[in-house]
């Protein structure tokens, strides 16, 4: 067991991210992150910019600039790989596709575990719950946003927290990241440091 702070923590998710989708993202430049897109955010950044129920539980990844200055949306040849090595312990249904959730041998000094979840996603057909997998493994694509109006583009959604080691994998889903008080939300651009 590897006990870590936030701190010491560290990924190479988006080394991963740029590398295993060339040539589409070969001339990344940086990402265009609006407000709602942030973590702790209490404003959805699609549609109308409603407010959110709970404050946004990860960061959405959806416009980038490359190095001509042109913007590109992530579409759904997105590969999306995991950011450190770990279990699936869940695939659920969101509203835009299916979430897949990883925990990870990392643990926090109070005994929490590290786990992390990736929104609006495939899955790979070969992909499923008890599968230990690599950091960097390619575990989904981004999937097609639903077609509905206001349309919401299709964009990923990363997740980090601290979560006790004795909750169920089943109560893992959007409602209960934001609301349970025994799991501790973490800004994935802490961890993840964002290319600028």
């Amino acid at each position: 067991m590897k006990t870590s702070r936030p701190n010491e923590i560290n990924s190479r998710f988006f080394d991963y991210l740029l590398a295993s989708n060339r040539p589409y993202l070969a001339g990344f430049k940086k990402w265009l992150l609006q407000p709602g897109m942030l973590f702790n955010s209490l404003e959805t950044w699609w549609g109308e910019k409603k407010p959110r129920p709970t404050p946004h539980e990860g960061l959405d990844l959806c416009w980038f600039e490359d190095l001509t200055g042109q913007i590109k949306q992530l579409d759904t040849n997105i590969k999306i790989p995991a950011a450190f090595a770990g279990k699936i312990v869940k695939i659920g249904h969101d509203f835009l596709g299916k979430s897949i959730y990883l925990s990870h041998e990392i643990f926090a000094a109070d005994g929490r575990q590290l786990y992390t979840a990736y929104g609006h996603t495939e899955p790979l057909a070969a992909i499923h719950v008890g599968q230990v997998v690599a950091a960097g493994e390619i575990i989904a694509a981004l999937a097609a946003g639903p077609g509905k109006s206001p349309k919401i583009p299709s964009h990923l959604h990363l997740t980090l927290a601290w979560i006790p080691a004795s909750l169920p994998t089943d109560q893992l889903n959007w409602r209960n990241l934001g609301a349970d008080r025994t799991i501790r939300l973490i800004d994935p651009q802490s961890i993840l440091p964002v290319p600028a």
